[in-house]
């Protein structure tokens, strides 16, 4: 083989190489920008609707001065967190959020499928029961800013 086409043959080699090197790295960044605009678009729509689902769960703070839990309280924040969940939050719950969401669920359940409560609505509910759905609500609150980051410093 003459020099001629040895110089041809590797620039021929080397341009088929950096095409194809550009390529997947262009094909990766691209992939990369989308899957960054995805996850800040997922973030920001759970922030709001998070937003809108934290106050639903106020009636069941710990700390609330004043305050009885009730067969009542405890059927209203059921339908709410129903609601929320239904209209649009439930489809943005993360995986993370959906036990402790589905754990407040059930143990609001408890109350309301328990037939000596619900002859008492305004009465309030035992302590037993009060403890695990405080307990419930506060692992959902915690999930929630945990999904959206507001309890971390920035990572910039």
């Amino acid at each position: 083989m003459t020099a001629s086409w040895l110089s041809v043959l590797t620039g021929l080699v080397s341009g088929v190489l950096s095409s194809l090197l550009t390529y997947f790295s262009t094909r990766s960044k691209i992939r990369m920008d989308m899957t960054v605009e995805y996850d800040k678009s997922l973030h920001d729509k759970r922030l709001t609707l998070y937003t809108d689902l934290w106050p639903k769960t106020e009636p069941l703070a710990r700390f609330l001065p004043h305050s009885a839990l009730t067969y009542k309280t405890v059927e209203c924040v059921s339908e709410e967190l129903r609601a929320w969940y239904f209209k649009e939050g439930g489809i943005y719950l993360s995986r993370q959020s959906r036990k402790p969401y589905f754990s407040l669920k059930e143990q609001l359940q408890r109350v309301i499928e328990d037939e000596d409560l619900k002859k008492q609505p305004d009465a309030p509910i035992n302590d037993g029961h009060r403890e695990a759905i405080l307990g419930a609500a506060s692992r959902l609150r915690t999930s929630l800013a945990d999904d959206i980051r507001t309890r971390r410093a920035p990572w910039l």
